[in-house]
């Protein structure tokens, strides 16, 4: 008697579809700020990246950042960390970004204003309002992390504060719960540039040049470009390196947005023990603008457990992007927990 023929199925598991979703949040019709002022017919731009049911990251980055940590054609801000196979992984995760209230891109800031000089002051409460309000409308009911760096992780501050037991981990990269003063001395500085240059772009650019000195430290400096004589330092050397800096963002940001998110980094000042969630405090001895002291001051008054990362690293305030390996190790180990 012949056997009846067998059939076997073989199940594989699949992967669940990245989505690249991209919009513009309409936010109230006059979204009073925490000044009392109100913005009227304002408008948020978002971006969103990974499977549609994943786990929620919102990760914020400095003034300069944009809604695309990630981004298809490799621009993203923070390509180190955010996409497939990286910490931030956009196979397994969603990650959600913004354009800044106040910055130089899609959402409603001084460009998008009848006039720039009326603009009304963005504070970091108002940019987590916003947020808040997206995660909303998008049907977030939980977040898995919430990641800033900068003045994203002021940000991030007022938005955890907000979320509440909404969100599962809260992690801070060279961020602090106030400004520095020698952070506010260094963007007094540079807001005197721009009055100086009349808002030119010569004077933006130089002021931004002073601001990524500010983010390095001497040592990092100095071993980068201390073999070079003075006669390369204008072309391939350390003032090649800064004027490159200041003329490159000048291509994206004007004058009007780069004052209106430094002195919104200014104000920014929260009690810690109002973020009431885990946290995760990334800090560099050698930073400058957001110095150590600060750090373990938000530690000792956090209102949640918190648990505080100190490295040394001559990158300074930018180790949060050149540090790589220690970084991705922190939000691996910071997922997992």
């Amino acid at each position: 008697m012949s056997a009846e023929p067998q059939l076997h199925y073989h199940a594989e598991a699949v992967a669940p579809a990245v989505q690249w979703l991209e919009g513009e949040l309409a936010l109230p019709q006059s979204f009073t700020l925490e000044s009392g002022a109100s913005l009227n017919d304002a408008r948020l731009a978002w971006a969103s990246v990974g499977p549609a049911d994943a786990p929620v990251i919102v990760v914020l980055g400095g003034i300069s950042a944009h809604r695309r940590p990630v981004a298809r054609d490799g621009r993203g801000w923070w390509e180190s960390q955010c996409g497939a196979g990286k910490a931030l992984d956009t196979d397994h995760y969603r990650l959600v970004g913004i354009d800044w209230l106040g910055g130089c891109d899609a959402s409603t800031g001084p460009k998008s204003s009848a006039s720039a000089a009326e603009f009304p002051a963005i504070s970091t409460a108002d940019q987590a309002r916003a947020v808040l309000l997206l995660l909303n409308r998008l049907g977030v009911r939980r977040v898995h992390l919430v990641v800033g760096a900068s003045y994203g992780g002021n940000v991030a501050q007022q938005l955890a504060a907000l979320l509440g037991e909404r969100l599962r981990h809260l992690v801070l990269l060279s961020a602090a719960h106030k400004a520095a003063q020698f952070g506010l001395a260094l963007r007094h500085v540079q807001r005197a540039i721009l009055d100086l240059g009349s808002d030119s772009i010569e004077a933006l650019a130089l002021a931004r040049s002073l601001a990524v000195l500010g983010y390095r430290t001497a040592e990092g400096v100095e071993q980068r470009f201390g073999s070079e004589s003075p006669a390369d330092a204008h072309a391939d050397g350390v003032l090649g390196w800064i004027d490159h800096h200041g003329r490159k963002f000048v291509r994206r940001f004007d004058a009007d947005a780069y004052r209106c998110l430094g002195r919104s980094l200014d104000a920014h000042d929260i009690d810690p023990a109002a973020v009431r969630v885990p946290t995760t405090l990334f800090a560099v001895r050698e930073d400058l603008t957001v110095p150590l002291s600060l750090l373990r001051e938000y530690q000792t008054r956090a209102g949640a457990a918190c648990e505080l990362v100190e490295i040394s690293s001559d990158y300074g305030h930018d180790a949060f992007l050149k540090e790589e390996a220690i970084v991705g190790a922190l939000f691996e180990r910071c997922l997992q927990a």
